[in-house]
């Protein structure tokens, strides 16, 4: 009977564990201008730019895109995700806006406020996606990931069911179970492409 008791409490306490394992992930972020050419001879016409100058600068835009890098710090727990951009690490020649930090919880995302907690107390408005599997499968850093692909064809990202579905770079997941890996979301000017770099496990 005793060793029953030992057995169940060690079991329990493994499940606690378990239960409580927080994680620290390092996203490598690339943000890529793609500023379509209708509306770039648009603004170039209104401005008087030659149809040589035009040409030259889609070419060159076409050869070297302007692009941004950072990385984002990702602190993963089953209560709640927080994701911050490390602003010394954003170099590049495109100039974005971006965020100081989100938080992600039961796949909401609540932006960065001035509120108590830091956060706003409502989720973004932004309609949800929906997504469906490619049949496709990539490895980042040893876990196999299942490719899905967004109805509109808008975003992509990369889910393994090998860690807890709260790790997550800031993507809503809706119909899709476990760890978002790596995103790439295509906006009409930018693609944004997040890959995890580094996963440290903290207990």
């Amino acid at each position: 009977m005793r060793k029953l008791i030992l057995f169940l409490s060690l079991v329990f306490f493994i499940s606690n564990l378990n239960a409580q394992e927080n994680y620290r992930c390092e996203f490598a972020d690339t943000i890529i201008s793609v500023i379509p050419d209708s509306l770039f001879r648009a603004l170039a016409f209104k401005n008087n730019f030659s149809e040589e100058q035009i040409e030259q600068i889609l070419h060159k835009q076409r050869m070297n895109p302007a692009r941004s890098y950072y990385y984002k710090i990702v602190r993963a727990g089953k209560d709640r995700t927080i994701i911050r951009v490390d602003k010394s690490s954003i170099h590049g020649n495109l100039t974005v806006e971006n965020f100081d930090s989100l938080l992600y919880i039961n796949d909401e995302i609540f932006t960065d406020s001035s509120s108590v907690n830091g956060f706003s107390d409502n989720p973004s408005n932004l309609p949800k996606k929906f997504f469906r599997g490619t049949g496709k499968k990539i490895t980042i850093l040893d876990y196999q990931c299942n490719e899905y692909i967004s109805t509109d064809s808008n975003c992509y990202i990369w889910v393994t069911e090998e860690l807890p579905e709260y790790i997550n770079p800031g993507v809503r997941t809706n119909n899709v179970k476990g760890a978002v890996l790596g995103f790439e979301l295509k906006r009409t000017e930018t693609i944004t492409r997040s890959m995890l770099v580094k996963l440290e496990k903290k207990l």
